[in-house]
């Protein structure tokens, strides 16, 4: 294929999970050039279950390009969290182009599988169960599965940013502490005291609500 360039004020942004066309997430991409399916080398992908996460490896991703300008490309920063969820940078793809690629970090997918051909085809069935299991220690240190149903809607077991942030406005006293300390754990928030930890028997808020309140966005 070819080799395409950005119009003036744009870039190039090389997509391979939720943002390509025909998933969930493909609309923050709307009215952004389709510039082709590429392949990106030394990145593996690993399979997360409602998402996949590409990090540094031998290996290769298949994806997709689009052109985005300034605008839509902090409109991606936002929602694949950037940079404490996701690092973006710029790669060369396979065919010669460059693009920006939104990467994890190799401890964030210690615990789960590879994708062999690197190409990710979707949520495979079970993923909202097997990613409530990832965050089993939530559920607990929240007082088990009827406290979280308490706080949480069913469909909402999957503990995600938008789940996660509903409960920590809708809960007080230490379970609040709680998943507000999972909050800004998972979204590598900068402790109040660096090296600060938070005993079970007695919790105690590890994350200003300032911050917290950022990422739910308000």
């Amino acid at each position: 294929m070819a080799a395409h360039a950005p119009e003036p004020g744009e870039c190039l942004v090389f997509v391979y999970g939720t943002l390509k066309g025909g998933h969930g997430n493909h609309h923050w991409l709307a009215g952004a050039p389709f510039l082709g399916e590429a392949v990106l080398p030394d990145v593996v992908l690993h399979d997360l279950g409602p998402f996949p996460m590409a990090v540094p490896g031998e290996g290769q991703v298949r994806g997709e390009v689009y052109a985005v300008d300034a605008a839509g490309l902090a409109r991606l920063d936002r929602l694949e969290g950037y940079p404490r969820l996701y690092d973006r940078r710029p790669l060369p793809l396979g065919d010669g182009r460059h693009a920006w690629v939104y990467l994890g970090r190799p401890h964030q997918v210690r615990h789960v599988s590879a994708i062999a051909d690197g190409c990710w085809q979707g949520p495979a069935p079970g993923a909202a169960v097997r990613r409530s299991r990832m965050n089993l220690a939530v559920v607990m240190a929240l007082g088990g599965a009827a406290l979280l149903a308490a706080t949480l809607p069913p469909a909402a077991l999957a503990l995600d940013t938008l789940a996660t942030c509903n409960a920590w406005r809708a809960s007080h006293g230490s379970a609040r502490l709680l998943v507000g300390n999972s909050l800004g754990a998972a979204n590598y928030l900068t402790k109040k005291q660096r090296l600060q930890e938070s005993p079970p028997e007695a919790p105690i808020a590890l994350y200003s609500d300032s911050d917290l309140q950022r990422v739910c966005g308000r």
